[in-house]
């Protein structure tokens, strides 16, 4: 088992758009439509600007990740069960090697949507700190309308993104039940999950040299 079809079950589920443990302070936002229009702007633009490296490029988007999803609560979902019995030093080199892996995913698709075209459509308070905020993208080859709902937590002063879903189907849900049948079939071991993960995301990394 490779991490070839967990990636490729992601890409095909969410047309995917979107870690450090202690990511820095996120961006203030007037509220959560706001945060998800500047995110997914700012996005954008990190993977059409000409003007700065691929290298450069890749740092950004990691950095804007880091700021703006929750990713070591999406870490912990992720590995489900798994995270009860993972020493704490598991813990983190999955997280690490998780938000590695998500970056690459993340910017490979970013770079396909037309610049300028997200937007926000609508949004739904579910609870009082969650947020359901609808949007649409443009995929530049093709020109195809893609709609995504992102499930923003309230946070001091922002939010943060906790989940994404499209066609009503959850992405870290689906991750959590491929990264428990990856685990399983490796020896219930989280370690060797995490050496998949950093395999993938460095053959990743290498293909956009």
């Amino acid at each position: 088992m490779t991490m070839h079809r967990t990636a490729t079950s992601l890409g095909i589920s969410f047309i995917l758009l979107a870690c450090t443990l202690a990511a820095p302070p996120s961006r203030a936002a007037e509220d959560a439509s706001a945060f998800v229009a500047d995110l997914g702007r700012q996005a954008i633009t990190i993977m059409k600007d000409p003007a700065i490296s691929r290298a450069d490029r890749q740092h950004r988007f990691a950095a804007l990740m880091a700021e703006d999803f929750d990713l070591p609560k999406i870490s912990q979902f992720v590995l489900g069960n798994y995270w009860q019995t993972a020493s704490e030093a598991e813990r983190q080199e999955f997280a690490l090697a998780f938000g590695a892996f998500m970056s690459n995913v993340y910017s490979t698709r970013f770079s396909e949507y037309n610049a300028g075209s997200f937007k926000v459509t609508t949004q739904l308070v579910t609870s009082p700190t969650t947020t359901v905020v609808s949007s649409e993208i443009t995929r530049v080859s093709t020109g195809e309308p893609i709609d995504l709902d992102w499930v923003v937590a309230k946070i001091p002063g922002s939010y943060k993104v906790i989940d994404i879903t499209a066609a009503g189907m959850s992405l870290s849900r689906a991750q959590r039940e491929e990264f428990s049948s990856v685990v399983h079939r490796n020896g219930d071991s989280v370690s060797n999950l995490t050496r998949l993960l950093e395999m993938k995301a460095t053959e990743m990394a290498a293909a956009e040299q």
